[in-house]
């Protein structure tokens, strides 16, 4: 790590004062944009602890706890008495299954740009299954978007959104305004729907003729899929989210705790 990337990692680091919690997010924020940009190429030995440490103006135990978080991710490995490595294996990891946050959001978050392509919105007769699980008769309609997401113009979901309309407020015509990027802030600010929790379905899929042809993968490739379910304030569904994730390109983590003694 040279000189210049001390700098511009204590600008981003100081960028924003806050309290020791956001400190040490700011830290592996900052050391996470250098990973997945390239600017610290994979298998590079970090300077020693204490040296990182002045070099940046921060604690060594903030730094440390920086360096476990980025550990867990995979993008760093620590290596004792010998020293902490840049991890080989850097794919963009997208946080915790635990905290449901937009996916704009977590790409933005693990530094990489968001974008997507293919975007088509239309007013469907939903299957018996979908209607069964967003809680509506099957005469219903609702709205689907189909879109595919990249991250740094490379394609890694092929999403399928499903969206409960009202008649009225949540109609199809406000929903075909959507134009991409964050579905839940669009669902907030224009469509009326804040959502409260979901419950997600996770499985691996193989990968069809035209799921491999669009994310760039070869048939029977292994895909992540996510069912999620989302729920409004008052308990019922609103959305239906089925997203196919390349995991070539990025990975989630997950936080487990151990069973009691």
């Amino acid at each position: 790590m040279n000189e210049t990337d001390f700098t511009s990692l204590s600008e981003k680091i100081w960028a924003a004062s806050g309290r020791r919690e956001d400190l040490v997010a700011r830290v592996a924020n900052a050391l996470r944009e250098q990973i997945l940009s390239g600017q610290l190429v994979p298998g590079a030995k970090l300077v020693p602890e204490a040296e990182l440490a002045k070099h940046l103006g921060i604690s060594r135990p903030s730094l440390r706890e920086a360096i476990r978080i980025l550990a867990r991710e995979g993008l760093i490995l620590v290596k004792h008495g010998v020293g902490t490595f840049i991890s080989k294996d850097t794919k963009p990891m997208l946080g915790s299954l635990e905290l449901m946050r937009s996916m704009t959001d977590l790409i933005r978050a693990a530094g990489g740009e968001p974008s997507y392509r293919d975007l088509v919105i239309t007013q469907i007769e939903p299957s018996a299954s979908t209607a069964g699980e967003l809680e509506i008769d099957g005469d219903t309609q609702v709205g689907l978007i189909s879109r595919v997401r990249l991250i740094d113009d490379t394609p890694f979901v092929v999403a399928k959104e499903y969206v409960v309309l009202d008649g009225n407020r949540r109609n199809f015509e406000a929903l075909s305004k959507f134009e991409g990027g964050s579905l839940y802030a669009f669902l907030r600010q224009d469509f009326g729907i804040t959502i409260s929790h979901s419950k997600a379905r996770i499985s691996a899929v193989a990968a069809d003729g035209h799921m491999a042809q669009v994310l760039g993968l070869r048939k029977g490739a292994p895909l992540m899929l996510m069912h999620e379910i989302h729920y409004g304030f008052d308990g019922k569904p609103v959305l239906l989210a089925i997203n196919y994730h390349n995991t070539e390109v990025v990975e989630f983590t997950s936080m487990r705790s151990g069973a009691p003694v």
